[in-house]
């Protein structure tokens, strides 16, 4: 019995693991793509390394926009991208570079959700969160949209969750 219970309990970690950094081979485009939800260790898989490590190694983070005791307003983060998109590549590895960066960002819950060129994703619909295009980074707090950044920032991805955060504290 106790085998069994062990048995069971293995092949639910690999199965919640397979779910996890999924790609596939998409013929229009001639390359690997990751699908569904993901995490940074998908980024770094082989097909996506090299445009991840070349942008979040290459950018400075401009530390200087929030102050050491800054508190955030959200807690909760949702990432819909693109890997055959360039705004996804650029933008995804400065986020998480700048998530990484900033301890008061540590306890954020971000989930990562790739999606084909149609914007399909099989473990979430994107038009329920009206995504139009990528990526689309949404900010909650307690499950209420507070903001979000679409494509790309109007300055940079620092001053631009600054800029979104302090509206609605107002």
């Amino acid at each position: 019995m106790k085998n069994i219970f062990i048995l069971i309990l293995l092949t639910s970690v690999i199965t919640v693991n397979a779910q996890i950094n999924r790609n596939f081979f998409d013929e229009k485009l001639g390359k690997n793509l990751l699908y569904g939800e993901c995490n940074k260790d998908g980024f770094l898989l082989a097909d996506f390394a090299e445009w991840f490590d070349k942008e979040y190694n290459s950018y400075k983070v401009n530390d200087t926009v929030f102050a050491e005791n800054y508190e955030t307003t959200f807690d909760s983060i949702k990432v819909f991208l693109g890997t055959w998109c360039e705004d996804s590549q650029r933008e995804v590895p400065r986020f998480i570079k700048i998530m990484e960066t900033f301890p008061f960002f540590k306890d954020i819950k971000i989930r990562y959700f790739c999606v084909d060129k149609e914007k399909l994703c099989d473990v979430i619909n994107p038009a329920d969160y009206y995504v139009d295009f990528v990526p689309t980074f949404i900010f909650y707090k307690r499950g209420e949209e507070l903001c979000r950044i679409i494509e790309t920032p109007r300055v940079t991805l620092e001053n631009d969750i600054k800029d979104l955060l302090w509206r609605i504290q107002k």
